[in-house]
């Protein structure tokens, strides 16, 4: 089975290591894609189902979204040129996705399969892949191709729009001769990188306004104003996936306020502002930690304690910046004891969850690296920067030969982990930038940077 699945929040935080070390002079400059870049040549739907969707639920910014299901989903592509070879077959999910599935890939005619998509809980805007043999290249273009369910419950994909992006439309892929980093660019400063309001489109955010600072790419600040304005309209939050506007000021959990970071960086007299310090003033336990579900997890580190630094700097408010470093302070506490990490702490029992896992050492070394930086005007710090540093350290012993991260630290066997090593080498190269950390933090995310370029596709996401 064949497939490949893309994290966007993760190709932000690579960006973001690389910004904030001044690679600037390596790194190509956020371009248009010009002839010899990757092309991507979207799909005619010839049959789709296109059923209501789920109650509750819409699909975004006014995208269309189709069904597959035992019924196939029929593409065709009338208008490819003949002088062209596709190499990749993409789709992107239109609506989370809860179970395991199963896509098989057919020559409508034929019957033959070429190839399968394997998805496991993919969520939405995430795009996945299968290879294209050369062989069945002339069959393709003949009869197009169809998809299918053979396992897991139906699946929602976006088909067109008109703001849609062909590179998350079903789409062909022919690489062009451009370098991946240029692609790179050119994909984070289109809609092509756009993702949820959540802490998966926080990373993006992120990742857009660090690398603005350096003139070569300061167009994507502007990158960064236009995906916010997907999900600000009249004034107004709408979560654009789910039917809720949100003009309660009701968020989510607490992976749900990071967005509000860049909203800050971006318009800090907004006043839906006011939105996140709602939430974190109704969720946090006796030593005000925010807290979801009854646990105290990493993420809060960065999705938490990181936009209330940048509204408490914004406002000059004491109680803001205070609390701002108590996310960062309790959860290290509870989550690590110098030997090991752990991702949540039940607040009833004490159970500790995901033993050094990747990802959630990045959320706390993001949320302490990016925290100590929007309050670089303290001079209470030491403590903090000390504790940041200890971690830093503990994690730069647990990386690769090839720049990165295991899924879980300490464990080599397991696969690396493209989204934690992203973020460990972001928050790495935050700290060797800011003066926090040694040489050796610049050389392991130089390194991290390095090795995650080998995992961008011909145009430029991370797989």
């Amino acid at each position: 089975m064949n497939r490949r699945a893309f994290l966007h929040d993760t190709a932000a935080a690579t960006l973001a290591a690389g910004a904030t070390l001044g690679f600037s002079g390596r790194l190509s400059a956020a371009t248009p894609p010009t002839p010899a870049g990757a092309r991507h040549f979207p799909a005619r739907v010839t049959a789709a189902s296109s059923p209501p969707l789920p109650a509750g639920k819409r699909s975004p910014f006014g995208w269309q979204t189709a069904l597959v299901g035992e019924t196939p989903l029929l593409l065709a592509w009338p208008d490819l040129p003949p002088s062209v070879t596709p190499t990749r077959l993409r789709f992107t999910v239109g609506l989370d996705v809860r179970d395991e599935k199963l896509i098989e890939v057919f020559l409508p005619q034929s019957g033959r399969v070429v190839g399968t998509f394997d998805l496991r809980y993919g969520c939405i805007f995430q795009p996945f892949e299968i290879p294209l043999a050369a062989a069945d290249l002339p069959d393709l273009r003949r009869e197009g191709l169809g998809l299918r369910r053979t396992k897991g419950a139906d699946l929602r994909i976006f088909t067109t729009g008109g703001s849609m992006p062909a590179a998350l439309q079903p789409h062909l892929l022919v690489p062009g001769a451009t370098d991946v980093m240029t692609e790179y660019f050119a994909r984070m400063d289109t809609l092509a990188c756009v993702q949820s309001f959540s802490w998966q489109g926080g990373c993006v955010l992120d990742g857009l306004l660090d690398p603005s600072a350096v003139p070569a790419h300061a167009a994507l600040r502007d990158a960064a104003r236009r995906q916010l304005a997907q999900f600000i309209i009249d004034g107004k939050l709408v979560y654009e996936n789910h039917v809720s506007d949100a003009s309660d000021g009701r968020i989510y959990g607490i992976e749900g306020t990071l967005p509000f970071a860049a909203l800050a960086h971006l318009e800090p007299a907004s006043p839906l502002l006011e939105n996140p310090l709602k939430f974190s003033s109704s969720r946090h336990d006796a030593e005000h930690t925010v807290i979801d579900g009854g646990h105290t997890s990493s993420e809060g580190a960065y999705t938490v304690g990181y936009p209330l630094a940048v509204i408490g700097r914004a406002r000059r408010d004491e109680a803001l910046q205070q609390l701002a470093l108590t996310q960062l302070r309790t959860r290290h506490a509870r989550l690590f004891d110098g030997r090991t990490f752990w991702r949540t702490r039940d607040a009833a029992d004490g159970k500790l969850g995901d033993r050094n896992w990747a990802r959630g050492i990045a959320w706390q070394l993001l949320g302490a690296a990016r925290t100590f930086r929007a309050l670089d005007h303290r001079s209470d710090l030491a403590a903090d920067i000390a504790s940041f540093r200890a971690l830093a350290a503990w994690a730069q012993t647990y990386q690769r030969p090839d720049g990165l991260w295991s899924c879980f630290v300490d464990e080599p066997t397991t696969p690396p982990d493209t989204a934690g090593s992203a973020g460990i080498a972001a928050a790495l190269a935050i700290g060797a930038r800011q003066g926090w950390l040694g040489a050796d933090a610049r050389t392991a995310a130089e390194k991290s940077l390095a090795g995650l370029r080998l995992h961008l596709t011909p145009d430029g996401f991370l797989g």
